[in-house]
């Protein structure tokens, strides 16, 4: 009995673990945006960072992010454009990305963009055409005012 009950309290333990990991649901803030509108480089304010540690969720990589995603973009009109590049800049804190695309591909970077701000490119329409959820993090537990631009490229 002992037994079945320390196993019924270790899966009850993950499951509430799971349950505040990055979260596949809309964003706090959501926008509708075409591929010509994200031509011209689009920048939106975020507090980064969270409670959440993304190694505690299963992922191999190291920060910490919100459950619900910072973003959700509904991005349509996209077949013309080879690649969506997502950023982030700060210069308060080192921060992180974490990118659900529309067709359900996971995307993390911590400093492709340098100066501890990362950078993740969206390759082909099954990534970058539909709903294409944001989550900026920190790379340690405390936040920082962070700005995610969104561009476009023919290339």
């Amino acid at each position: 009995m002992r037994t079945i009950l320390s196993a019924f309290l270790v899966l009850i333990s993950l499951a509430a673990a799971a349950a505040a990991c990055p979260s596949i649901t809309e964003g706090r803030q959501t926008f509708s945006v075409s591929g010509q509108y994200l031509y011209t480089p689009r920048s939106y304010g975020v507090v980064a960072g969270g409670g959440e540690n993304l190694r505690n969720c299963g992922f191999n990589n190291t920060g910490y992010v919100i459950s619900q995603p910072d973003f959700s973009f509904y991005t349509s009109g996209m077949g013309g454009y080879d690649r969506l590049e997502i950023e982030v800049t700060s210069a308060a804190c080192d921060t992180v990305l974490l990118v659900n695309s529309a067709n359900a591909s996971w995307f993390f970077d911590d400093d492709s963009a340098g100066n501890m701000n990362p950078r993740v490119n969206l390759y082909g329409t099954s990534n970058t055409q539909g709903r294409v959820d944001v989550w900026v993090g920190t790379y340690g537990p405390s936040t920082c005012s962070a700005t995610l631009e969104m561009e476009t490229w023919y290339n």
